[in-house]
């Protein structure tokens, strides 16, 4: 019996035309044998075969189908026979008894099929759910190492400084001490942001059909960010902005604030100290109008650091996702501020990507696209040459400065 089903299932595997000769083999044997046999009483049993086996292989239409052209046949054969159809009670048995058993015989045998292919379906179903529950439970037992890692490194910083101050405050100078103080804060910051990125990548999915968009000047978001980052982060790197003052988009300012601080703080990781890191912002695409289907805004952030390889690119978003050489590397992370970032964005209309040759030393470009307010002076960046002036880079300072005015 065991061989038996598997030689079933093994004509199931098989190619449609493999299946319908094997069908049309047997049909016509079992046709040829019952006319060899005619008028026998036993003839007609040759022909449950073929029913059987085509309800198997093509389920009950095929089955259905059959059966139309078996009786075409035989009333074919019985009038080239010259045999009154009437009055022969091998074809009103046939008609009357045979064709109502091979027709229950084939609803037996396709309901078996298709009984067969629900129970392989569910099993394939329950197999998925399981590799799924298995993924799911490994992400789990990562994201808790990778949290408890990244939880534990802030926390010993604070603690360590916090205890030196405890245990030593008269004794050090106030320089020392305001330094201490500064480490402290530096790490406590570090571990908000990884609490913040836990609780947006919880909180997203919920948030989405609630989400409250306003008109932006992203000039103003993005130096905002710049002026509340990091002081220290901001010492050891020129942080630069290239970004026109009339640029406006519709967006969450809470999200729009989390991406630029996530795609910053990822550009401060990584890139080496007193280099550039260059924020700017573009129309994305042709002129804008105010019947313009989709406008959009361009923001981009720019490194120097060592760049992202090309094989890496198409999995950098996603969840707990890092590159083998920061996994071994100082660099900390849980591998959720670009997932974080990407379901931000698009919950807000726009597309987030990265552009990197993965050279040392060329860095990598994060861009995101937001939906902008057009106005009909809006020019794409094909067109700068209707500027009054060609934009330039500047670094940012105690005033805002932009470009392309």
């Amino acid at each position: 019996m065991r061989y038996l089903n598997s030689w079933l299932r093994f004509m199931l595997t098989l190619s449609y035309t493999s299946r319908l000769t094997i069908a049309v083999f047997s049909g016509l044997l079992c046709l040829i044998l019952y006319i060899l046999t005619y008028p026998a009483s036993y003839s007609g049993t040759f022909l449950t075969i073929p029913v059987a086996l085509i309800a198997w292989l093509f389920k009950r239409r095929g089955m259905f189908i059959f059966l139309c052209i078996l009786f075409v046949f035989l009333l074919i054969f019985y009038l080239l026979a010259d045999i009154n159809i009437f009055q022969s009670m091998q074809f009103v048995s046939f008609v009357g008894i045979g064709s109502f058993v091979l027709l229950i015989e084939g609803l037996l045998v396709g309901s078996l099929r298709e009984l067969i292919d629900l129970s392989d379906e569910t099993r394939q179903q329950v197999a998925s759910l399981y590799e799924q529950q298995r993924e799911l439970s490994q992400m789990k037992d990562q994201f808790i190492l990778n949290v408890n890692h990244e939880l534990r490194t802030p926390l010993t910083a604070v603690y360590g400084y916090l205890e030196l101050l405890l245990e030593y405050n008269e004794q050090l100078e106030p320089s020392m001490r305001a330094t201490f103080l500064k480490n402290a804060m530096y790490s406590s910051e570090e571990l908000q942001l990884l609490v913040n990125n836990v609780l947006d990548t919880i909180q997203i999915g919920n948030e989405k059909e609630h989400l409250y968009v306003e008109e932006l000047p992203v000039a103003d978001v993005v130096y905002e960010v710049i002026e509340h980052f990091d002081p220290r982060r901001k010492q050891e790197y020129a942080i630069q902005m290239d970004i026109p003052s009339h640029l406006v988009v519709r967006a969450n300012a809470q999200y729009f604030r989390q991406v630029l601080r996530n795609l910053l703080s990822n550009a401060t990781k990584y890139a080496a100290h007193d280099t550039p890191i260059i924020v700017s912002a573009v129309l994305h695409g042709a002129l804008v109008q105010r019947d313009h289907p989709s406008p959009e805004i361009c923001i981009s952030v720019k490194d120097f650091g060592p760049g992202i390889p090309p094989e890496n690119i198409s999995s950098l978003f996603g969840q707990f996702v890092r590159l083998q050489r920061d996994i071994s590397g100082k660099v900390r992370g849980t591998g959720l501020g670009l997932y974080v970032s990407k379901q931000l964005i698009e919950a807000m209309g726009g597309k987030i990507w990265v552009e990197s040759t993965g050279v040392a030393g060329e860095g990598s470009t994060f861009r995101f696209t937001l939906p902008c307010v057009p106005h009909s002076r809006v020019v794409a960046k094909g067109a700068a040459n209707h500027f009054t002036r060609e934009p330039s880079v500047v670094p940012v300072s105690n005033e805002l400065h932009v470009s392309g005015e």
